[in-house]
């Protein structure tokens, strides 16, 4: 179908395409044993233009592109090169010289490029289906240095990714489209001709991941509107045009869906986009038994087919009989009913936080001294923070001794002593060892006003063995809290065995607090491990794992995973005041 009008496009290259190529070539050099710092540096450089809004591309024809962090004239010359005649020189050899299947190897757990080059020099085992096929006719073992055991693990690992087969199309980390999004947003809502807009879909629903964005707006001129948002800065490309719809690509890869509506109905526009689809379904069958119909445009009378279009989403929910629904609950698992009832939870806002009881600083990991963190922490409304840097056991030489943390701990007295307007609690993130035990004494444990305890190590032991450890942790009286409790990294790790059930009931028991740590690359505990804490009678503690001043902007994220997991502020420790919190805290009780 042709559209209304025509936009224009572009050919430049977009900025996952140049961040695909940088990245395969930082493989490649990783395959041929080449420099860590440079494989870094591509990696590095291939993460930042995959996020970068503006195009890659442009700023590289502008000579802008060294202007970026992190980017010398090397990889400006890789870009330049790309962008100029569509292919790089030296990734051409490299992939004329390796099959690209090598680098599948490299990824499976238990390679890694220094395997996968052993397998391909002396095996030649150039993909996925090879290592399969050389582990059942034992070959791999009698590689020096392999074994039985290693051979296993890779055969086991092969045998996955193949039964997994292609990835899908890959979802974005909310944290990822946040900027791009309240830009485009922000664009629209600058328009004379839009009356309202809004971000709909799984992006107002605060999911953790977006496959892509959608954007609603109201207005009488459609096709201005179209145009308009076919020509901003951060389109790379128009994919459809029309006078209720607007797809475009974004310079960073994102499919961006733009749905037009006349004024009168965007509050049902704004419902219907931003689902999710299962609750649509369940709403759509709930209005029919009431004789009604529910469409992106209006509330049809069934019977009499008078149409009740809404300017405010509010309405759509009034005229069938429910309380407004927050956009975070609207997944299908008993809101309507909810809503029916009038037994929607008060959500938890960012607003009711008053501390955050997990923050590092260049004691360990973190980027700035304790000072500019209370002060940072302060200047964003909180009322207190716990200094808690890693324990000894973190390795990586970042982990705190003993001695600095006593050490530490009195430079935490002496700043309350001169800070106002915040409270510093002095505190540790623990290890949960892989044997159960906590990598500190209990006299120094004793000492602290706030203790999270984490596992960073022996993700692959067993649920039984999990669990054990977390019992360790749980039971012992000067534990505070469990941090990122499944250990998932979205998009990168899936996180160890847990069993909710256990953990959750065993926190309520002990008077444990589990954490929703709010880095958007985690938000663990996830939003159903978080309502069924609350059911279980389990605190948690919303906290931004902060280690730079910019940390504590996450927490609005960690809210909205409390949110989409039915929390109230009363289910949230950390939105009490700090003497109120110390009450919740079993070492105040002993």
């Amino acid at each position: 179908m042709k559209p209304d009008y025509e936009i224009g496009m572009t050919s430049l290259p977009g900025n996952g395409e140049i961040a695909q190529e940088l990245r395969v070539l930082a493989a490649y050099l990783a395959f041929e044993g080449q420099s860590i710092y440079r494989v870094l540096a591509y990696q590095k450089a291939a993460r930042e233009f995959g996020q970068l809004t503006d195009s890659v591309a442009l700023a590289t024809l502008e000579g802008r592109l060294t202007e970026l962090p992190g980017v010398g004239p090397a990889i400006e010359a890789k870009v330049r090169e790309y962008v100029e005649t569509g292919r790089i020189a030296q990734l051409e050899k490299l992939r004329s010289s390796y099959p690209e299947g090598v680098l599948e190897v490299a990824e499976l757990d238990g390679a890694g490029p220094k395997t996968a080059r052993r397998l391909w020099d002396e095996l030649r085992i150039d993909s996925l289906l090879a290592v399969k096929a050389a582990a059942e006719a034992g070959r791999i073992r009698a590689l020096k240095g392999m074994g039985a055991k290693s051979e296993a693990k890779l055969l086991s690992s092969a045998e996955t990714a193949l039964a997994r087969g292609p990835a899908p199309a890959p979802r974005r980390l909310l944290g990822h489209v946040e900027e791009p999004a309240r830009r485009l947003l922000q664009a629209l809502l600058d328009h004379p001709a839009v009356a309202q807009a809004e971000i709909a879909g799984s992006f107002r629903r605060r999911r953790s991941t977006v496959r892509d964005l959608d954007l609603v707006a109201s207005t009488d001129e459609p096709e201005t509107v179209g145009r308009f948002f076919g020509a901003l800065p951060l389109v790379a490309r128009v994919e459809q045009s029309g006078l209720t719809k607007v797809l475009i690509h974004t310079h960073n890869d994102l499919d961006v869906d733009l749905r037009l509506v006349p004024p009168a109905s965007f509050g049902n526009l704004l419902q219907h986009a931003t689902g999710s689809a299962q609750h649509n379904v369940e709403l759509r069958g709930f209005s029919q038994k009431r004789g009604l119909r529910v469409n992106e445009y209006n509330v049809e009378e069934v019977q009499t087919g008078k149409a009740h279009p809404c300017a405010e989403e509010a309405a759509v929910y009034e005229l069938l009989g429910l309380s407004w629904i927050p956009p975070e609950l609207r997944e299908g698992r008993g809101e309507i009913q909810a809503a029916l009832e009038g037994a929607l939870p008060n959500l938890v806002n960012r607003e009711d936080l008053r501390g955050d009881l997990h923050v590092h600083s260049d004691w360990s990991d973190g980027r700035r001294t304790i000072e500019d963190m209370a002060i940072a922490a302060r200047d964003r409304g909180l009322e207190y923070i716990c200094i808690s840097d890693h324990s000894k056991s973190i390795g990586m030489g970042i982990g705190v001794s003993d001695d600095d943390l006593r050490r530490q701990s009195e430079e935490i007295r002496l700043l309350n002593a001169r800070l106002d307007g915040i409270e510093l609690l002095a505190g540790s993130e623990v290890d949960i060892l892989a044997d159960g035990e906590i990598d500190l004494p209990d006299d120094l444990l004793a000492s602290l006003g706030f203790v999270v305890a984490s596992i960073h190590s022996g993700f692959q032991q067993p649920v039984e063995r999990i669990m054990a450890r977390f019992r360790s942790a749980l039971e012992n009286p000067f534990v505070d809290a469990i941090g990122h409790p499944s250990g998932r990294l979205l998009g990168r790790r899936e996180g160890y065995a847990l069993d909710i059930e256990e953990l959750a009931g065993t926190a309520a028991a002990t008077g444990t607090m589990l954490e929703i740590n709010a880095s958007y690359d985690r938000l663990d505990l996830r939003a159903a491990h978080a309502r069924r804490a609350k059911e279980l009678g389990a605190l948690v503690v919303i906290s931004s794992d902060a280690h730079s001043p910019r940390g504590f902007d996450l927490l609005p994220y960690g809210v909205g995973e409390a949110r989409r997991g039915w929390l109230e502020a009363k289910d949230v420790a950390n939105t009490r005041p700090l003497e109120d919190f110390r009450g919740l805290l079993r070492r105040s009780q002993r």
